[in-house]
């Protein structure tokens, strides 16, 4: 039981790492805008690895195991869709509210109620002493990010004074707004999964693999957010009619594969954490989604400091940087040793 939690653990911790690393690939990619880039990547993620995997490798999950609940296939497929909402309006919000302030809102949101969501729903039990452990981890967890984003903020404004430049402020309020509700509909996704746990364990008595189980679950919750992942960009596209930059300049194909690389490492994030959150028990889209998201956020801390983005920062935001990652650190492992079992 003890050595099943650990392994739980650690799939779910390298599926952090893939999900904190997913948008590198991304870097100093020319020529090709947000949008083209999100569209490769959601395609990949959202529809080409998904189906793809479930019709080499578990073709039953298509045939039968969705076919064979179609109300619950339908439900999880909503969940999706609502999490594809809240992904355009995050990215809506990014350009209003700037980077820090954005993922500190919306990573905070998403990892408190994606962690409380199955509970909130009736999907998980849990006693009230594990309970109380939990809003600690999660406490922890968003102090550093708070943290982090008075860290970003500050060394951000004295790039800007660096370089006498100003952000906007005008709609500041509605940008927060949708923030709020980017993360809330954002952490949905965790609603589908842990509402459609009866898909998984109907998948395994298909016979698919134990790892490939959690497609019957990704797969409609991924096609419900395809919807508004390709739809945003490819409107985008059609609005500033730049389709045909898709495929010109000599490196087209170079930035078609990291494009996909990105969606192939995000979609294995979420692959992991489906076998990990399995793994784990009952629980396991409960504390499995709040480590996931730990890891993941103190392995995107890390590219960041690799990448040189805290080169040249004052000792203030440095400070904050580092009581954010002890902070983030010290809620892995309240959230890890509440989960272990004794």
């Amino acid at each position: 039981m003890i050595s099943d939690s650990i392994n739980g653990v650690f799939v779910i911790a390298a599926g952090g790492v893939a999900n904190g690393s997913f948008p590198v690939p991304s870097k100093h990619i020319l020529i090709w805008k947000w949008e083209h880039i999100w569209l490769i990547y959601s395609a990949f993620a959202m529809a080409i690895l998904p189906i793809g995997l479930a019709l080499i490798f578990a073709p039953q999950i298509i045939r039968q195991t969705l076919i064979r609940d179609p109300y619950l296939t339908a439900q999880v497929g909503g969940c999706g869709l609502l999490f594809g909402a809240g992904s355009v309006l995050f990215g809506v919000s990014l350009a209003r509210l700037g980077i820090a302030i954005t993922n500190a809102l919306v990573s905070g949101i998403v990892v408190f109620l994606g962690s409380l969501w199955p509970i909130m729903v009736g999907g998980v039990q849990i006693d009230r002493r594990h309970l109380q452990w939990l809003i600690f981890g999660l406490t922890l967890l968003i102090l550093s990010l708070i943290l982090c984003a008075g860290a970003s903020v500050s060394r951000d404004r004295s790039q800007q004074n660096k370089l006498n430049e100003e952000r906007p402020s005008t709609g500041a309020f509605v940008a927060v707004l949708l923030a709020v509700l980017a993360g809330c509909l954002s952490s949905v996704l965790n609603v589908g999964f842990a509402s459609g746990a009866p898909l998984i364990a109907n998948a395994k008595i298909d016979g698919s693999p134990p790892l490939l189980a959690s497609l019957a679950v990704w797969i409609p919750a991924l096609f419900g957010g395809l919807i508004f992942n390709m739809g945003y960009p490819a409107y985008l596209i059609s609005l500033r009619g730049s389709w045909p930059v898709l495929f010109e300049g000599h490196h087209c194909v170079g930035r078609w594969c990291r494009s996909a690389l990105m969606g192939s490492m995000w979609f294995g994030a979420v692959l992991l954490y489906g076998f990990g959150a399995s793994v784990l028990g009952s629980a396991g889209s409960v504390y499995g989604w709040a480590l996931g998201m730990s890891v993941s956020i103190l392995t995107a801390n890390v590219w960041g400091v690799a990448g040189g983005e805290w080169n040249g920062a004052s000792f203030q935001p440095k400070l904050l940087m580092l009581l954010s990652t002890v902070l983030l650190i010290a809620s892995f492992g309240v959230l890890c040793l509440t989960r272990l079992p004794r």
